[in-house]
């Protein structure tokens, strides 16, 4: 350990990375050209990224469960107060709040994009984004520790398509490129931190924080941890304690204090995760790891073994990276031990995590499980293998990742189908109305619960395609997102039957229709023919079409009769014509 932890030697009075003083640059040869291995991994990782990109050509919007009401938060952000009926009842029903918090970087990123390309394209470049940040960010990660391991970003093309992915958590993803490039920094700061580098990792950190507090904590976590392995390694090397802890520690310290700042203020709020939970061990969970079904599955197509294959590559690259070092192998002792350390630290909290806090903040251990494979992947590249057995595990990462997107395309050709059947109700629906969409059937796609559902929240695309607010819009009911609710009591409240405001998502939806007669425009009922016959037969269900039968009148059908729009009966006092009958109470 001693000797892995002291720093690798070099001549005195000269900069590392820097090129002596009164030394000229080695004139410029011909430059080499690519080694066959290298070719063969570029063209992979090029062609493996292009089939991650292929539902966003090949369907009409992005299919996730929760990029709708992300979508849809940006777009009330642009219109609230617009001239018209529909930024008057976007005024009306919603505040904003750009108070910095955690979980608003998407919603900037896409209030910018949606005026380039529209609320779909908008969505699209986004996660676009998404898939290229990742690999980028992992390539710089690894390039940090080994210039020849670039190849090793081919690990994140697994993630990219992967169950947080569909879930439409575009915040996480988000807050895990930047922890990847606050990685990549501080991996090359092997020999201390200047001010410039210094002020760049404080601006990623907090960057990192606007996405999610959950990669900051890692992104933190890792760089502390790194500052401390490299000054003890200093120490141990001959260096004074004062200056091996001011080279190393004292600045990553400083670089933390503004986003550790910031989470102080947003903890002392009460709007952040409570302290609530027991850490239990769970043998399933690691089952879930260690077999790949977490992080990569989304239970959209045959991804098991695809998954397994990534797992085990990533595996054997990891074991191959316990060997000696090598003539020509970087000297990583201290960086070893950090990635060492940090990996089996996640993987124990990953370990004994519970799976939520509280009904607000859960997949906490889907969200950790991101963290240990890509320690993995930083591990390898410390001792990465030659250039073929490289160029043939990049090979082998590509087609595990493209071989599982591959396999999810029938099941989104599907959804996309459903998808658009709601969405062609919209042309029936005025701007300026209020929708709900009550939903009785999951999508065919969707294996149950705890896997995405892409129908879950469409309901707030079809807001923004007909000009309207919808009731079920999830990201306003959250303190920790940019666009609210106003009241209370506002309409959701007192549609919804559950106190915890979860009555609207569920099968059947637990909601009391009557309450919001005469501030309701429009309801559509969403795939109640194919449901089981229990929902059908529920008590809510039955009571749900009486008051449809008696106040509303159905206008339209979609083309299978998955969806059926019922809009507001002028005679029995509603206002068919859009717009809110009366505004929020309160």
């Amino acid at each position: 350990m001693k000797d892995l932890l002291r720093p690798t030697p070099r001549k005195l009075g000269v900069v590392p990375w820097r090129r002596p003083a009164g030394v000229a640059a080695a004139p410029d040869g011909p430059r080499r050209r690519p080694s066959l291995p290298a070719v063969v991994a570029g063209v992979a990782l090029a062609l493996g990224v292009v089939v991650q990109l292929l539902p966003l050509v090949l369907f009409p919007t992005v299919l996730s469960q929760d990029g709708p009401a992300h979508v849809a938060g940006a777009w009330v952000l642009l219109h609230s107060g617009d001239d018209g009926a529909t930024g008057a009842v976007l005024a009306e029903h919603y505040r904003t709040d750009l108070t910095p918090v955690p979980n608003m970087l998407a919603t900037l990123l896409l209030a910018g994009l949606v005026p380039l390309a529209g609320p779909d394209g908008g969505e699209k470049l986004l996660v676009a984004g998404l898939v290229v940040g990742l690999v980028g960010a992992l390539a710089g990660a690894v390039r940090a520790l080994d210039r020849r391991a670039w190849w090793l970003a081919a690990a994140a093309l697994p993630l990219a398509g992967s169950h947080l992915v569909a879930y439409g958590f575009y915040n996480f993803v988000l807050g895990v490129i930047g922890a990847l490039l606050v990685l990549a920094l501080v991996l090359r700061r092997r020999d201390g931190w200047r001010f410039p580098a210094a002020a760049g990792l404080a601006g990623l950190l907090v960057l990192t924080w606007s996405a999610h507090l959950l990669p900051w904590v890692f992104a933190a976590g890792s760089a502390l941890a790194l500052a401390g392995v490299r000054a003890t390694g200093a120490v141990r090397g001959g260096q004074p304690v004062p200056a091996a802890v001011g080279r190393h520690a004292v600045p990553v310290l400083v670089a933390v204090l503004p986003s550790a700042a910031l989470t102080a203020g947003y903890l002392a709020t009460g709007e952040g995760p409570p302290a609530e939970g027991d850490l239990a061990a769970s043998s399933r969970r690691l089952g879930e790891l260690v077999t790949g079904l977490r992080p990569f599955v989304t239970g959209w197509g045959a991804e098991r073994l695809p998954a397994l294959l990534t797992v085990v590559v990533l595996a054997v690259l990891a074991a191959a990276a316990l060997r000696r070092a090598r003539p020509g192998d970087p000297g990583l002792g201290p960086e070893r031990v950090a990635l060492g350390l940090l990996l089996v630290g996640v993987t124990a909290v990953y370990w004994l995590t519970p799976d939520r806090l509280s009904t607000d903040f859960g997949f906490l251990a889907a969200r950790l499980a991101w963290f240990p494979p890509l320690l993995l992947v930083l591990w390898a590249a410390t001792r990465a293998p030659g250039p073929r057995a490289g160029a043939a595990a990049a090979v082998l990462l590509v087609a595990a990742a493209s071989a599982a997107a591959i396999t999810r395309l029938p099941a989104e050709s599907a959804a996309a189908e459903e998808v658009a059947e709601l969405l062609a109700l919209a042309e029936h629906i005025p701007p300026g109305s209020t929708i709900a969409v009550l939903q009785y059937d999951r999508s065919v796609v969707s294996p149950g619960t705890g896997f995405p559902d892409p129908l879950r929240h469409e309901s707030s695309r079809l807001a923004v395609r007909a000009g309207g607010v919808d009731v079920g819009h999830y990201e306003a009911v959250h303190d920790y997102f940019q666009v609210r609710f106003d009241g209370p009591p506002y309409l959701r409240q007192r549609l919804d039957a559950d106190p915890q405001m979860r009555g609207l998502e569920r099968i059947p939806p637990v909601v009391d229709l009557p309450a919001v007669r005469g501030d309701l425009d429009a309801v559509v009922v969403l795939g109640l023919d194919r449901a089981d016959p229990d929902v059908r037969r529920a008590a809510g269900t039955r009571a749900v079409t009486a008051e449809l039968s008696a106040h509303y009148a159905q206008v339209a059908t979609s083309p299978s009769g998955l969806g059926v729009l019922w809009r507001a009966d002028p005679a029995s006092g509603q206002t068919a014509g859009g717009g809110s009958a009366a505004a929020p109470t309160g």
